[in-house]
């Protein structure tokens, strides 16, 4: 009998301590969770390691004459490929997109076609390719019709460097957290959630900013920069 009651006592006080463990939690649980949202941000400037150099040359034709018109195309297509070889650039960073034609209206219908072409270059010579774009391939003008030009710029090692970024965008937020809880009794506690922003480059001392992110390639220094969406604990 004095075994059954002190086995009795034992249950009691074990469910007494459960309810009150039970009462703690629940009413921790039940208290506002205490959190700071930040935006860190990171930016810097870069050069460009590789270029595009594309150029679109043209030839017109009469309604009877698509054949000589190709071939005009072709006799252009090969000079400037010569052109280009003859200054530096080499034969495996030529490409060139097979023709397209366009039929040509008058007043009294189709008259005639267009025959347009593209080659580009693709390489890492940065300052040859300038030079020919700005100051050179204006001068062909009177023997291959150059119907446009275009030149991008681009960085190889982009996917580390946006590591990078989204690594110093997260330390500036965690930065930023504790910044604003200066000389306030709460101290930052762990990171809750990190959501990354999207990446914009754009040209050197830019504002432009879009909501899909932005790869402008029209400059050879670029400017790129990135947020981290941050919500850390507080106690």
């Amino acid at each position: 009998m004095k075994e059954y009651g002190k086995m009795a006592a034992i249950l009691g006080i074990s469910i007494i301590l459960a309810s009150l463990v039970f009462s703690v939690f629940f009413f921790e649980s039940r208290k506002p969770q205490q959190t700071i949202t930040v935006v860190g941000i990171a930016s810097k400037q870069y050069e460009s390691d590789t270029v595009k150099l594309s150029m679109t040359i043209t030839e017109l034709s009469d309604l009877g004459d698509l054949p000589g018109g190709r071939r005009r195309l072709y006799e252009s297509s090969q000079e400037l490929i010569a052109f280009l070889t003859e200054r530096g650039v080499k034969r495996d960073q030529i490409s060139i997109i097979p023709p397209n034609v366009y039929e040509r209206y008058g007043q009294s219908g189709v008259e005639g076609y267009r025959l347009e072409q593209e080659i580009y270059v693709i390489t890492k010579d940065v300052d040859t390719i300038d030079d020919l774009a700005l100051n050179v391939i204006p001068m062909l003008d009177g023997n291959i019709n150059i119907y446009r030009t275009q030149l991008e710029y681009f960085y190889s090692n982009i996917d580390d460097l946006k590591k990078n970024m989204v690594a110093e965008a997260t330390q500036n937020a965690k930065e930023r957290a504790l910044e604003m809880l200066k000389g306030t009794d709460m101290q930052l506690g762990k990171l809750r959630t990190l959501r990354q922003g999207v990446f914009q480059i754009t040209q050197p001392h830019s504002t432009e900013v879009s909501s899909g992110g932005i790869h402008d390639t029209s400059t050879k220094r670029k400017q790129i920069s990135v947020t981290a969406h941050a919500t850390f604990a507080t106690k």
